[in-house]
């Protein structure tokens, strides 16, 4: 026979396993003599060290190679099949692989905006009394002013707030991650000497995301499982042969039930690959956050309805079932219509999973997974 079926190879592998310490390598060891015999099997696989030094001559993958992880989106598509190639020349048709590498992806500042709200910009965003009274406030004005912000983009706001029967001036910095905006916590003097630190800013940013992750676990126990915050503390440096420099380092944390844990640079993430006449092909569904752009698109698109009003108003898809509300339908033909704006992958077959801030009595994300069928995006089921 060409090949062995599935149910051939658990028998095959099962079998090599009692007398074995690696039985897929000794099967495959084994299989050589024949380089007609195909195998489908399907896979779970974890990277480590060794399989990213498999790279190390491959065309773009002496980085990986080095550092052991990936540090760009097309990374890990174009070059774990390399490895999975090279560890798996037997594997055929049908195969799959479920693989989980590491990224490199740090949260950086992007861009920093300053900005001082002003006596018309209280008006056109309903504040009557000329002021912010709450965080939803604050947020709301990160919204409006700057609907077509960034990722990691920093906002060092100025307002006046009303509190204990009087206004005055207070500055937030604002940190935009994954869609939301997040008042930062900022250290004051006293945490910086709760850290252990003799200055208000930290030379090292390992030891100021996790010291800022002890402060947080001190000042906010009772937080729930997988709530998020944002911090901002000042990092401190001296370039070669220049002064001292000074900089926002910008640190997200999630809280894991008992502490705030930063969130690293390099994360775990995982890939699905497909092994189609010999080549191994990445699932090609394109995980996408909607940016304050894309919002204001589909504002203007169905600007005049409750729900586009709606939209253009508080920045999110309201999902509370009243007469603003988008539903299902709505919120396919409306990601639809964004995804066919431009600057989107539009053939037949691509799947988009786009991530929407949505507010059903709390502000939280959807995730909708869309699919090009016939010229048209419809659920992906």
């Amino acid at each position: 026979m060409k090949y062995l079926n599935k149910l051939n190879l658990v028998a095959l592998l099962m079998a090599v396993a009692i007398v074995s310490c690696d039985p897929l390598e000794d099967t495959f060891a084994e299989l050589d003599a024949n380089t007609d015999t195909a195998i489908s099997a399907d896979m779970v696989l974890t990277l480590e060290d060794d399989d990213y030094e498999l790279l190390e001559d491959a065309p773009g993958g002496a980085g990986a190679a080095q550092y052991k992880n990936f540090d760009s989106p097309d990374e890990p598509r174009t070059l774990i099949p390399v490895i999975l190639d090279s560890k798996f020349p037997h594997l055929g048709n049908g195969s799959s692989a479920l693989v989980t590498y590491d990224y490199y992806s740090p949260i950086r500042v992007n861009n920093e905006i300053s900005h001082t709200v002003t006596a018309q910009e209280y008006q056109d965003m309903g504040q009557t009394f000329g002021n912010f009274n709450d965080d939803g406030d604050i947020i709301a004005a990160a919204n409006f002013l700057y609907p077509d912000a960034e990722e990691e983009d920093l906002l060092t706001l100025t307002y006046d707030y009303y509190a204990s029967g009087s206004v005055s001036q207070r500055t937030s910095k604002v940190a935009r991650l994954n869609g939301f905006w997040y008042i930062s916590y900022e250290p004051t003097q006293d945490d910086y000497r709760f850290m252990g630190q003799a200055y208000n800013n930290f030379d090292s940013r390992t030891t100021g995301r996790n010291r800022m992750g002890v402060l947080l676990t001190n000042k906010y126990p009772f937080a729930d499982e997988g709530d998020v915050k944002t911090a901002v503390f000042t990092y401190t440096y001296v370039p070669s042969g220049g002064s001292r420099q000074y900089e926002d380092f910008l640190v997200a944390y999630e809280f894991d039930g008992s502490a705030w844990v930063g969130v690293e640079d390099v994360t775990a993430q995982s890939l699905q690959f497909g092994n189609e006449d010999g080549t191994w092909v990445p699932d090609n569904t394109i995980k996408y956050v909607l940016s304050g752009a894309d919002y204001s698109t589909i504002g203007a698109q169905y600007a005049g309805t409750a729900w586009g009003d709606n939209l253009n108003t508080y920045g999110n898809f309201s999902r509370t079932g009243g007469s603003t509300s988008w539903s299902d339908d709505l919120m396919v033909e409306a990601l639809g219509f964004l995804l066919n704006s431009g600057g989107f992958v539009t053939t037949d077959g691509q799947k988009y999973v786009l991530t929407v801030v949505v507010y059903n009595g709390a502000t939280v994300t959807e995730d909708w997974s869309l699919i090009r069928e016939n010229g048209e995006w419809v659920l992906n089921d």
